[in-house]
């Protein structure tokens, strides 16, 4: 894990269409810092502030140098495969580059390792967490204020809203960029208190098939995460951090499912099932970023 960080999105989940926006801005010379940017991307400062953060937490921008990455290069660039994520491979994709990429610890931290203790929590369960977190890292940074509103911009970015309940902020509310993937979603639950009824909001992280998600991204994934691999159990593709059961929320049927059809459709790949272990097989030279172009070239 990364230095724990959070905010840096000035409390806006990412839109839809801001990694085009941001990406096109980068390759045009725009800088984020720069007074001209509010002219030339057409919004606030502070969503200006909010996609600068946006595109590095999904990885698409190199922290470092400020340069696009190759994903972002693949996605929107001259010949990008789907700039304006028609696709929901694409949104899958990014999902997987928020975990992965670390930049923003709330993302990494729930996906990997905070769902493995709670599928289900209320708020005040994840803001616990997270100041653990900051505990075991000897870090004294911890701000009450900000993690609460980390803990609600990653809610509203994967919550489905219940839409008719909204009554302000209808944009940002359902325009968050995850929101499709249905990985996350709440109940509402009465509770008794001193002063009356008490409506507490349940979130569940639950595991299990994912039907949206093709196989080809999962197997992107596996071979990002096990570059040099030739055989990878099924175990470790269930648990391991960053693995496609930890950041798709598969559970053991739905990985399985994935897995097969990576078998029937991928030359050279094979499940290997003895002795009630299963092993993913893989061929030499398999190039992730080719399946990919594959993939959407179909």
């Amino acid at each position: 894990m990364n230095k724990l960080k959070f905010s840096g999105h000035e409390t806006f989940v990412v839109r839809n269409f801001w990694p085009k926006k941001g990406y096109d801005f980068i390759i045009n010379g725009g800088n984020f810092n720069a007074d001209e940017a509010v002219v030339e991307l057409g919004v606030g400062r502070n969503m200006v502030t909010s996609i600068n953060f946006w595109m590095k937490a999904l990885g698409l921008v190199d922290e470092k140098n400020g340069t696009p990455t190759q994903i972002a290069n693949f996605l929107f660039g001259k010949n990008g495969v789907d700039p304006y994520l028609e696709d929901i491979a694409s949104i899958w994709l990014l999902h997987y580059y928020l975990v992965k990429t670390d930049f923003s610890t709330i993302y990494q931290s729930v996906f990997n390792h905070f769902r493995k203790e709670r599928a289900s929590f209320k708020k005040s369960q994840l803001k616990a967490f997270i100041k653990r977190l900051y505990a075991e890292a000897n870090d004294n940074r911890f701000n009450e204020s900000t993690i609460d509103k980390d803990i609600s911009v990653f809610c509203r970015l994967y919550n489905t809203p219940n839409f008719r309940e909204i009554k302000k902020d209808y944009e940002d509310e359902v325009s968050g960029l995850m929101l499709e993937l249905s990985l996350l979603h709440s109940t509402i639950e009465s509770t008794d208190g001193e002063k009356g009824k008490k409506k507490v909001e349940w979130f569940h992280l639950t595991a299990k098939s994912r039907k949206s998600l093709p196989y080809i991204i999962t197997l992107f994934s596996i071979l990002d995460q096990h570059e040099k691999s030739k055989s990878i159990s099924f175990r470790r593709l269930e648990v391991e951090e960053n693995s496609p059961g930890m950041v798709f929320l598969l559970n053991k049927d739905g990985l399985y499912e994935q897995l097969k059809e990576i078998e029937q459709n991928v030359d050279g790949t094979q499940l290997n099932e003895s002795q009630g272990n299963i092993n993913l097989i893989l061929p030499e030279n398999l190039d992730k970023w080719q399946l990919l172009k594959d993939y959407y070239a179909n």
